[in-house]
């Protein structure tokens, strides 16, 4: 009977939302849908991206001829725009605070099928990757000198998809034969002391880590059970990213956000998704209450979901569960301390939403906390922030200690200027440009911000001496924001933790992915 109640809680999630309201929002979108995209199409016009700073008449050309175009389309439309907006706006407000979708192929169940062997025979080694994909409306995009937001958001879901895919003629022996030995291979390692507990009780406590198991740059992303996206704000373009994700994830969260005048002012949601392999048993967002500037119009906060990834071969009632948040920060929050106190909201939420939806007899595998920090680990600006309370009770594999990351450690925020050069706009030429001090420093933002400002962070220049050679310093292309923590009370065993640039010149960050085995998993 309980078994039957959790699987109904479950379904009743990705159940797909009817009644009258929720038709009635899809269809304001739809009609909005025109003067959305004539109202951005026209003041993109007016922005001007660093690469299109390069090619001044051909900008000048498109603002005659289309200005005219774009404008005229959006009089047009602009009658169904204020009527329709408005309701959106009621909508908005009264709906739950994320959407569930829920899509099977033939494929996914025969991935099901292979996953719960692998986790009832206790050798899975599951993974996580976390990326902010920038996909925003394209008048915010270009801000970030990013453009045409439905074709990054088509292309994004084909590169991810295209890491996750195993070809059929594999068949379901070699892939569970693949994850078998790569699990020996972990356990091995973990006996012999080679790989690090991401749950250790202090930040350093066991040095050989470092020299045994080290992070490192790749090109593709490994097979990863969980996907947590952020920034993926536009809710057209985000059907595009969708509809490729289900391919290989089953289950998806997203259209998160709380919409109120006191919030974010009814103009765009937290931008956060969380794709996974695994059912989601339980959902809850919860926006953040304190922010600054343009946090104003965002509902930037914390999409907590729970896993329910198997049972145990001891007592089949008891629930192998897995948590993972996701999460988007403030940015550029200037002198204000804004992120220590949505980090404390953050703290309080995950311990709510854990005690709320753990049943007695649940064996928690992993807790984690994906997500753009918008803060790093060396920047004097950022000392607050990365002393908080939160990295007691999460670890943080790419840490030493507060103000110290691990030697091979690089950045995951890009320089907006030079992040279309040649040499980064593939992913073995963007993996090149990581591994190498002075490039780095070049392409990726230093980790010595003094304030958090955009004239620091985003147009800040490369540091050269009077000859004009790059000056190399520690902190030179290490401003590492993104981040994959891991609560202390359920230790990992870390297996592999990775810097991806399969997304080269598609987003402004550089996605992380780890890779890891769970002792309570036997």
């Amino acid at each position: 009977m309980k078994k039957e109640v959790e699987d109904k809680t479950a379904k009743m999630l990705f159940t797909p939302e009817s009644g009258l309201a929720h038709h009635c929002l899809l269809i304001s979108r739809c009609l909005l849908y025109p003067s959305y995209v004539s109202f951005n199409c026209l003041l993109s016009l007016y922005i001007t991206t660093f690469q299109e700073e390069k090619t001044p008449n051909y900008v000048l050309l498109k603002k005659i001829f289309l200005t005219p175009v774009y404008a005229a389309f959006f009089v047009l439309f602009l009658p169904i725009m204020l009527v329709f907006l408005p309701i959106r706006c009621a909508l908005l407000y009264v709906r739950r605070p994320f959407m569930c979708s829920q899509h099977h192929t033939p494929y996914t169940d025969w991935q099901t099928q292979v996953l719960k062997n692998a986790i009832d025979k206790g050798f899975h080694k599951f993974g996580v990757a976390t990326a902010n994909l920038c996909l925003m409306p394209e008048l915010a995009s270009k801000m970030n000198h990013l453009t045409n937001v439905s074709y990054r958001a088509r292309k994004i879901g084909e590169k991810i998809i295209t890491s996750q895919f195993f070809d059929r003629e594999w068949e379901k022996e070699e892939l569970e034969m693949k994850m078998y030995s790569s699990n020996i291979e972990a356990k091995s390692c973990r006996e012999n002391g080679l790989i690090g507990c991401a749950g250790d009780n202090t930040e350093n406590q066991q040095k050989p880590v470092d020299q045994c198991l080290e992070g490192d740059v790749s090109t593709d992303f490994p097979v990863v059970d969980v996907f947590a996206i952020q920034e993926a704000w536009s809710s057209y373009q985000n059907k595009l990213l969708i509809q490729q994700l289900q391919k290989i994830f089953p289950y998806i969260v997203h259209d998160a956000g709380v919409h109120a005048f006191r919030n974010n002012a009814f103009f765009l949601n937290s931008g956060l998704l969380i794709a996974s392999k695994h059912p989601i048993s339980a959902v809850d967002f919860k926006a953040y209450t304190c922010f600054v500037k343009h946090g104003k119009l965002l509902s930037n906060g914390l999409l907590m979901t729970q896993l329910l990834l198997g049972s145990s071969k001891a007592n089949n009632r008891n629930r192998y569960i897995g948590y993972v948040f996701n999460t988007h920060l403030q940015s550029y929050q200037g002198k204000d301390q804004i992120i220590p106190k949505q980090l404390d909201e953050m703290l309080d939420w995950i311990k709510q939403f854990k005690a709320e939806n753990t049943k007695f007899g649940d064996i928690e595998l992993f807790c984690l906390v994906c997500g753009d920090f918008n803060f790093d680990n060396f920047s004097p600006a950022d000392r607050e922030s990365s002393q908080h309370p939160l990295f007691t009770e999460f670890s943080d594999f790419c840490r030493v200690q507060a103000n110290l990351d691990k030697s091979w450690t690089v950045g995951t925020e890009l320089r907006p200027e030079f992040m279309h050069d040649n040499i980064v706009s593939t992913p073995e030429g963007l993996k090149t440009v990581l591994e190498d001090q002075a490039l780095r420093q070049c392409h990726l933002v230093d980790a010595d911000i003094v304030e958090h400002c955009k004239e620091a962070i985003v147009t800040g220049t490369v540091k050269k001496d009077a000859q004009g050679n790059v000056l190399i310093f520690p902190e030179g292309g290490r401003r590492r924001i993104d981040y994959i923590l891991s609560g202390r009370s359920s230790p990992l065993n870390v297996a592999g933790y990775h810097f991806v640039t399969k997304l080269a010149t598609l987003t402004d960050h550089i996605p992380v992915a780890m890779e890891f085995t769970c002792p309570k998993l036997h």
